[in-house]
């Protein structure tokens, strides 16, 4: 079995390949570690009485609205 060169893929790439292949631990550590990087990741504070509106307001952030270009 060849080895996935995770350092080739761009992150969507990897992403993909970690949905395909959810045994591969490292795929997914990488893809975690280089998702942090790019600032792709969404935090939630439990103690804080509005996390369900913050959690959807980041979401909407990172999600393009559809017939808009991804300036990311």
């Amino acid at each position: 079995m060849t080895a996935a060169n995770y350092n080739a893929m761009s992150l969507d790439e990897l992403r993909r390949y970690v949905l395909t292949h959810r045994e591969d631990v490292d795929a997914f550590n990488v893809y975690i570690d280089r998702s942090k990087a790019a600032g792709r990741t969404i935090g939630i504070d439990l103690n804080d009485a509005h996390w369900e509106e913050n959690l959807t307001k980041q979401i909407q952030q990172m999600t393009p609205v559809e017939g808009e270009s991804d300036q990311r």
